[in-house]
């Protein structure tokens, strides 16, 4: 009998720690403050690119800066579904004129102009640290910080490890699969821009998707205790599907700045 209770309680202890952060822990300072107006800031690209001297580093290098546009281009679909308003993409490029900050001011500098000049609440920075192609794989590291303009404070912080598993022959050769050409022929990209892409927008999609609903939306405090996202995901997506777990710093940080 006292064996039966030891293993009761080591189970017990192990599901207290396997459970995962509440919203309402994670996202304390957005049912806080209470932000509407999203402005999603340039995506800070510093994937390295090739020294063109052959056609497949040109097309290399095409891939990455396609990836880094569609990138920016689909972070505001999960958000508005959120029910949150996002400024528009012509308007953003003008503030981004206008206020000229370096990535560093935007991510640590005082944002508090955004707010008295343009009523804007919350500014999402994006950086992409690094893509790695290796083993039939094409991985990309990025890092999401939503800053409040209110607080200069981190509303939300996460740093992804992006996997997307390319199919390959017996040669090594990349196998198109039905949904990659559905997705490349859709926007009329080659098969190696459509895998990153695919990617990034997915993973904008899983992080994004994940903030509390808008409190502009009755919804609002429904979902505070659903379970938050990890600061750092590894998510990886084979054959049609997402495989999303805990990812440590360390091997974030071992993989993406070495």
């Amino acid at each position: 009998m006292k064996r039966i209770s030891t293993i009761i309680i080591l189970l017990a202890v192990l599901m207290v720690g396997c459970k995962s952060e509440k919203k309402i822990n994670s996202y304390e300072d957005i049912y806080s403050e209470r932000p509407t107006v999203i402005y999603l800031a340039p995506i800070y690209d510093k994937a390295e690119r090739k020294v063109e001297k052959y056609p497949t580093d040109i097309e290399y290098n095409n891939e990455l800066n396609y990836a880094k546009a569609y990138l920016y281009q689909t972070l505001s679909a999960p958000l508005i579904n959120n029910g949150y308003y996002v400024i528009g993409p012509v308007a953003s490029e003008q503030i981004a004129q206008d206020k000229n900050l370096t990535p560093k001011q935007l991510r640590n500098g005082d944002l508090s102009d955004f707010r008295n000049t343009y009523g804007i609440d919350a500014v999402i920075s994006v950086t992409l640290h690094k893509w790695k192609d290796e083993n039939g794989k094409k991985t990309a590291f990025l890092e999401y910080q939503m800053r409040s303009t209110k607080t200069n404070i981190d509303l939300m912080h996460t740093w992804v490890m992006a996997v997307k598993q390319v199919s390959t022959n017996l040669k090594g050769d990349p196998i198109t699969l039905s949904n990659d050409t559905r997705f490349a022929k859709r926007f009329g990209m080659d098969n190696g821009t459509a895998q990153r892409c695919f990617l990034v927008e997915k993973v904008n999609d899983y992080v994004l998707r994940n903030l509390p609903t808008s409190s502009l939306r009755r919804q609002f405090e429904r979902d505070q205790y659903q379970n938050a996202n990890p600061s750092y995901i590894k998510y990886q997506w084979i054959d049609g599907g997402a495989d999303v777990e805990n990812c440590s710093a360390e091997e974030y940080e071992t993989n993406a700045f070495l």
